[in-house]
């Protein structure tokens, strides 16, 4: 049974809600001045206030103030004869669960307060009733090294930091390619204390990568009024790191080469070599061998760049980095707002796990950080995520068609998204694998039953098993 503080100077509205809210099976305490509350709320029992704004002596946006300075966690519902818009951003941003304007009918309140009333005591209930998340990873640790499936990754950089060596780093849009370029600066005892200096292939137009990437002299074009300065020779002893490479234009893959081959460049408009001393690290969510076929890309760069290369999963092919994933960024989110990390509720880790991802970690970032915004207790709940997608994510195990058809419109939507080419056989091929996957595995590997199952012949599975490299 919940425990109420109701807090009105308003005796009449009081003894009427105070029976119906005992009517309804809750212990109600009632003061008519809010002033003595907070101190009462240490420490105390009740599950949620249902508070007066307008009162004498102390307000309820005061009252909200004086909780906060406490760090008092209980639930407040603040309720207003005299609403403005000022006064529920006011409130809403001081931590109260919700805002409700009195009608002029008793009734009328009541009716709107029973559900609020029940949803905030379900979204407060107590946590051990929920998934506890693990404890959390050290913050300097980043999201990068958040997760089993990425301690490969991190093992390869600690190999190859020293060196310097081009390094590749491929993966989708979302899944850290800057961070594990940064990781192998920050590793390198040579380059560290060097500048890191990063440029996104797509951000500029032809002419403006040129300038920025190898500097020009004055006059070299309309504009150019003045001497400047190239990336290559800002991060002169230290690293470059080249974001999208596979948007680079041609002619200026060839001038990309040549640095990578004697480590001088040329600004615009001089012929007069500069020496630098630079590492590249190159990074694209591309198909490099798709462009090369199509003459997009160099064959001759692209194996100066792969001296090492780096391949980061999809997060959908790393679920069970899910929950330590969301316990980082929960508990960053917490620190930044000096708030208590909620847990996350089994319901709401079961629709993070059967996402699709198609924006990986990062758009895991922000539906984390999204529901920690709009969650107001100990726990965050299925309601509180926000995908901002048209394919929304179906549950993992159940769901019938709708969740079949959900899943099969998240994998259309990143191969879209990602520019997979060509889209059919990417598509056809990426969902033959899973169903052959899926069908060995239900079998225990016994391809017979798999064909069976599938409604092929086992010379079929075996040879769509050798394409997809499957055992």
């Amino acid at each position: 049974m919940a425990n109420i503080l109701l807090i009105d100077d308003d005796a009449d509205l009081t003894h009427f809600l105070r029976q119906e809210l005992e009517a309804d099976g809750y212990r109600v305490t009632c003061l008519d001045r809010a002033a003595d509350a907070p101190d009462l709320l240490v420490g105390s029992v009740f599950n949620l206030v249902l508070l007066d704004n307008k009162m004498p002596g102390m307000t309820g946006i005061e009252f909200l103030e004086a909780l906060q300075k406490r760090s008092v966690g209980v639930p407040v519902i603040l309720i207003t004869g005299y609403s403005t818009f000022d006064t529920a951003i006011e409130a809403m941003d001081l931590g109260a669960y919700d805002y409700v304007i009195k009608p002029d009918d008793y009734q009328a309140l009541v009716k709107e307060l029973r559900p609020l009333i029940a949803k905030t005591l379900e979204l407060t209930r107590p946590v051990e009733d929920v998934h506890v998340a693990a404890e959390a990873p050290p913050a300097a640790a980043g999201p990068l090294l958040v997760g089993r499936s990425m301690v490969e990754v991190g093992k390869y950089i600690g190999k190859f930091a020293r060196s310097d060596d081009p390094v590749l780093i491929l993966g989708e849009t979302g899944t850290g390619k800057e961070l594990v370029a940064r990781a192998f600066y920050t590793k390198s005892p040579l380059r560290r204390h060097k500048p890191f200096v990063p440029l996104n292939c797509t951000a500029l137009n032809e002419s403006l990568l040129e300038s920025e990437l190898f500097g020009h002299e004055p006059g070299a074009f309309t504009g150019a009024d003045k001497l400047r300065k190239g990336k290559f020779e800002y991060a002169n002893g230290g690293t470059l790191f080249l974001d999208e490479i596979g948007d680079m234009p041609l002619h200026l893959q060839a001038k990309l080469l040549r640095v990578l081959e004697y480590q001088q460049v040329e600004r615009v408009g001089s012929n007069e070599p500069i020496q630098v001393n630079v590492r590249i690290l190159s990074a694209t969510h591309r198909d490099l061998e798709a462009l090369i076929q199509e003459g997009k890309f160099r064959r001759d760069l692209y194996h100066r760049l792969n001296r090492v290369t780096v391949r980061l999963p999809a997060l959908r092919d790393r679920a069970d980095d899910i929950p330590e994933l969301v316990t980082y960024f929960l508990t960053r989110a917490a620190g930044k707002a000096n708030r208590p990390r909620p847990a996350m509720a089994e319901e709401a880790l079961a629709r993070l796990r059967a996402y699709q991802w198609p924006g990986n970690v990062r758009q895991l970032d922000n539906v984390v950080c999204r529901a920690f915004g709009m969650c107001r207790g100990p726990q965050i709940l299925t309601e509180h995520l926000d995908f901002r997608s048209d394919s929304p994510p179906g549950p993992a195990a159940a769901g019938g068609q709708t969740a079949a058809v959900a899943g099969l419109n998240a994998a259309i939507e990143w191969a879209w998204a990602t520019d997979q080419k060509p889209l059919w056989e990417t598509l056809h091929d990426l969902l033959e694998r899973e169903l052959l996957k899926v069908a060995l595995a239900r079998a225990n590997g016994n391809q017979t039953e798999a064909a069976d199952r599938l409604g092929m012949a086992r010379g079929t599975v075996i040879k769509r098993m050798q394409k997809y490299g499957l055992k």
